[in-house]
């Protein structure tokens, strides 16, 4: 390779290891496996009020009338660790203050249903910046407690900064709702980024195969 050639592809790499890609953001979102508190066999209930999750306890807020924390009692999400039922006794929800500098973010959750209550769609409505949306799930008689047959879902949001909330509240009667797990919030560069990924891509390459052609003679100096 020349000189040249070595010094714009230094630079497109450069550029590239300097961008931020969408990457997980365990950080962000803290205890969005229901990972604490560990070994509730086969689940508790949450009341409207009570607050569970993180090393200190008080993570997740509940609302409504109360919630089940998941332990063995069925299949964990594809991800690990528990999940939460939105009805315990009867409709509920959970929620979740964070912090993120101003841009866009991408909400990934799995998502399924209480398969002990009737076959049928269940809903929960989901709240995350100035996002507000309703998202189905629909049961069927292939979900069981052993597959749960969890979708992944995704919402892309975006944040002026500082203080956001994240919830997710039932929509549903019953004892039967909405079950979620596998929470996570992740940074999604801007399309100008993007390009500039796109662009150094494409001069690295382009350097190289003319450096390669030249080697082999078929390109003359």
């Amino acid at each position: 390779m020349t000189r040249t050639a070595k010094l714009l592809a230094g630079a497109a790499f450069a550029a590239f290891a300097g961008t931020a890609l969408p990457t997980q953001a365990a950080t962000i979102i803290q205890d969005g496996n229901f990972d604490v508190p560990p070994a509730v066999n086969p689940f508790a209930e949450y009341f409207g009020g009570a607050v569970f999750g993180g090393l200190t306890n008080d993570v997740w807020s509940v609302s409504g009338n109360s919630i089940d924390l998941v332990g063995n009692y069925w299949a964990a999400p594809t991800v690990g660790g528990g999940s939460v039922d939105l009805n315990g006794g009867d409709t509920g929800g959970i929620s979740q203050a964070f912090a993120v500098g101003a841009g866009t973010y991408q909400l990934s959750f799995q998502l399924s249903g209480n398969p002990d209550g009737r076959l049928g769609t269940k809903t929960v409505e989901v709240k995350v910046g100035v996002q507000d949306m309703m998202v189905p799930y629909t049961i069927t008689a292939a979900n069981s407690l052993s597959d749960m047959n969890y979708t992944l879902e995704s919402i892309i949001f975006h944040s002026s900064g500082g203080g956001d909330i994240l919830s997710f509240l039932s929509q549903d009667a019953g004892h039967f709702g909405a079950v979620i797990g596998g929470i996570s919030i992740a940074s999604v560069p801007e399309p100008a980024t993007w390009m500039m990924l796109i662009l150094g891509f494409g001069l690295t390459g382009s350097l190289l195969r003319k450096n390669r052609g030249k080697s082999i003679g078929l390109i003359p100096a």
